[in-house]
């Protein structure tokens, strides 16, 4: 039972047999963080006995988050807080839009992961980017409404973005007033927060207009920038924008990026991916250039797990890795750019909450592991590993099936040493676990669902594999062709598994 603030409704959220007391306070050491040295709605104390659980907090945001954190402490007194003030994501990939079950438990997972921020940004939601002019049709305005309840019952600020670029007349005052007006719908369901993206498009000004009045296109977009927020601003005073600029990665010193953030608010946050559009790694002294250029603080427009565009063979799970984790000195914030795949990008998910509540701290493989129980059950966590091993390729160049080619390295050593025997028994084992994570991957968990041409893919593996292990028995010329017809399959299959594998040649050492 959950006694103090708000209990009722954390009673029905937080259904628990055991004795918590909540106690809101407003002083210094719920409401202060000495290590970010900024005063925070998001600290919280808990003080946890074998009878009892005490929560000390300043109010319902950092009480919701302490009791989502129970489960991760034992018996002790434990101060939290976190270090990066913006920590979300955004659906702001090329493809199919989630549908709004999806966007409602990727939302309430983030939130219980302590995620506080989540970007609206669909490029293939029409209104948001090629119908920017039209306002929302009722239906579709009624959704966004029930996102934006969602996300308050959350605690994350829901940010709506537009994307006109393609298309905007700049000059033009009647298409800055359907802008506003556009806005102002939003703003009409409750929206706080708005994004102007002017990614992806053309570096050049389309209108002769334009050109006239602007002479180069920063120039345009510092104008449409400021009227925005001001216009913003007119309406209520407590609006927050973000804006993503047409360039969005290098080192921040570039004329583009140095002159718009130079002569925009300094309340206006911009988003850049870092040195590439998928980056490798985000390091602070890449930031303080970026400050140093821009008078702004960069908001990380991260692209990970995105695999869109030409990644649309990849399977991004991997945790998070190679973020510098004293990043949140230098930056706005993280934001991670989802996948189409909305249960597969849970996981990569909330590896990142875990990285931005606590960069100091970040364990990536632990991080990971808890990420895939909590998607699938912890129970499965085990038997999900062979095929997760092959789920690393991405920008963040993680080492991709790592237990894999250890195993196979280990069967090329006793070849060479002329040790059949124990080349059987290390495939024995590879078999049993490929096999028992095959079995798993058949339950009706929507994960799977999303992951079926890469599971398809690691059946043809196993059963690759299975075959190998029959040639124990005596080579055959029928089991030959067909291990060299499952290899050609295997390898003409466009998703990407297992790199750097020739299965033909791996099968000939065999037989030889």
């Amino acid at each position: 039972m959950i006694n103090g603030f708000h209990s009722e409704k954390f009673n029905q959220m937080f259904p628990t047999d055991k004795n918590i007391t909540i106690e809101k306070a407003d002083t210094k050491e719920v409401c202060y963080c000495e290590r970010t040295r900024r005063v925070t709605d998001e600290k919280y104390i808990l003080d946890i006995s074998e009878s009892e659980i005490n929560i000390l907090c300043s109010g319902e945001k950092s009480a919701f988050y302490a009791l989502c954190d129970i489960k991760n402490h034992g018996n002790g007194r434990f101060v939290c807080s976190p270090l990066f003030r913006v920590r979300g994501y955004i659906e702001g990939f090329y493809g199919i839009p989630w549908t709004q079950e999806k966007r409602i438990s990727v939302m309430k997972l983030m939130a219980k992961n302590k995620m506080n921020t989540v970007f609206y940004a669909p490029k293939d939601d029409d209104f948001h980017r090629d119908r920017w002019r039209e306002k929302y049709p009722p239906a579709e305005l009624d959704k966004l409404a029930k996102l934006v309840e969602c996300a308050k019952e959350c605690y994350m600020d829901f940010h709506w973005c537009v994307a006109p670029g393609l298309s905007m007349k700049y000059s033009d005052e009647n298409e800055f007033t359907l802008l506003v007006e556009k806005t102002k719908q939003l703003f009409s369901i409750g929206i706080r927060n708005f994004g102007l993206l002017l990614d992806d498009i053309s570096e050049e000004l389309a209108f002769e207009e334009d050109k006239a009045k602007y002479s180069e296109t920063v120039n345009a977009h510092i104008d449409l920038i400021e009227k925005f927020y001001a216009a913003l601003k007119q309406i209520d005073s407590k609006i927050n924008l973000t804006v993503c600029p047409t360039l969005y990665h290098g080192s921040g010193t570039e004329y583009y990026i140095s002159k718009l953030g130079r002569e925009i608010s300094p309340e206006i946050n911009i988003f850049w991916t870092g040195r590439d559009i998928c980056s490798r790694e985000l390091t602070s002294l890449e930031a303080l250039k970026f400050i140093e250029g821009t008078n702004h603080k960069p908001l990380y427009w991260d692209n990970y797990p995105v695999n869109d565009c030409a990644m649309f063979n990849e399977m991004h799970l991997s945790p998070i890795i190679n973020r510098d984790s004293d990043l949140w000195k230098y930056s706005a914030g993280i934001i991670s750019n989802c996948m189409e795949y909305a249960e597969c990008s849970k996981i990569p998910l909330i590896t990142f909450a875990d990285y931005l509540w606590d960069s100091e701290n970040y364990d990536y493989d632990k991080s990971w592991k808890n990420a895939i129980g909590q998607v699938i059950g912890k129970e499965n966590v085990e038997a999900f590993m062979p095929f997760a091993d092959h789920m690393r390729t991405s920008c963040l160049k993680d080492e991709n099936s790592k237990e894999f080619f250890g195993v196979i390295v280990k069967i090329e050593t006793e070849l060479r040493n002329g040790n059949k025997e124990k080349v059987f028994e290390l495939l024995y084992s590879l078999s049993d676990r490929m096999n028992n994570c095959r079995e798993l991957l058949k339950k009706d968990i929507p994960l799977f669902e999303e992951l079926s041409k890469w599971i398809e893919k690691f059946n043809l593996a196993c059963d690759i594999i299975n075959r190998i292990i029959m040639l124990g028995n005596g080579l055959n010329d029928e089991l030959i062709a067909e291990l060299y017809s499952l290899a050609e399959e295997y390898e003409s299959n466009p998703v990407r598994l297992t790199e750097d594998i020739n299965i033909k040649a791996e099968i000939g050492k065999l037989i030889r």
